[in-house]
This record gives C-alpha cells, sequence and structure tokens, in this order.
C-alpha cells in the first residue's frame, strides 16, 4: 500500500479518551491506496506517527528496613503493579484498507479498517506482592 500524503492517519485522536468502540472506526482508509498493477509500492517501510494509542504501566512499591541487631536486619516491601487498575481498549485491525469497513443491522462495527473489537481489552489486573527478606 502506497500512503497518500496530506490525508490523516486517524479518523479521531487515539488519546483523547472518547472513543466508543461500539460506533467509530480510528484508522482511515482514505490514508492509503494500491499501487499501480504490475508496480511495487512506494510506502516507507516504518511510518513514526502510525502509532496506537499511549499507554502508560504504573507501579508503586514502599518498603521498610528494621534493624534487629547490629549484622541482622529484616527488609519487608510491598510492590503493586497496574495501581490505579486501568483498562485499555485492543488494537484496531490492521487488515487491508481497502477492505470495507462493516457494521451489523444493530449499527455496530463489526469488521474492516481500523475496527475495535470491544469485546477484548488489553489489561493486566491489579496484582501486588509482600516481600519480606532477613538478613544475617
Amino acid at each position: 500500500m502506497t500512503r497518500v500524503s496530506g490525508v490523516p492517519l486517524f479518523l479521531k485522536d487515539l488519546n483523547c479518551h472518547c472513543i466508543d468502540p461500539n460506533k467509530d472506526f480510528v484508522l482511515n482508509p482514505a490514508a492509503w491506496t494500491n499501487p499501480a498493477p504490475g508496480t511495487w509500492g512506494a510506502a516507507a517501510p516504518f511510518h513514526g506517527d502510525f502509532r496506537y494509542e499511549r499507554r502508560p504501566t504504573e507501579q508503586m512499591s514502599f518498603g521498610r528496613i528494621f534493624r534487629v541487631r547490629e549484622k541482622m536486619s529484616l527488609q519487608v516491601r510491598a510492590e503493586f503493579f497496574n495501581i490505579f487498575n486501568r483498562t485499555y481498549l485492543a488494537n484496531p485491525s490492521l487488515t487491508v484498507p481497502t477492505q470495507p469497513q462493516a457494521r451489523n443491522a444493530a449499527g455496530l462495527p463489526t469488521s474492516g479498517w481500523g475496527y475495535i473489537n470491544s469485546t477484548s481489552l488489553y489489561s493486566q489486573p491489579r496484582n501486588g506482592q509482600l516481600v519480606a527478606r532477613f538478613t544475617f
């Protein structure tokens, strides 16, 4: 596929948190075009602006060291991962830009370039661990 210059790659800003996967397609099929028959595409091997939404990972830990004697100590630490329990939408489908964007009878997107499956989410549940270490 060849990239059409001047045409935005996305229909909506991916970091706005305003995307509804039950209504919206996020990738713009007009940003790509097929090369002429019998010729190679002129697209770059990498597009720096073709990235998905920002997905920060927050972790938190706290701990304490207790001195028992001169050469003995107890370290207690609690570590938490995905502390804010964030859930992200799945990546949009990257099939072929010429594949039509289809909707079912209820108007929900079902397939096509830029379709986000609303039933699959990108998420790790919040979890943590407690660590105790005795040094002597």
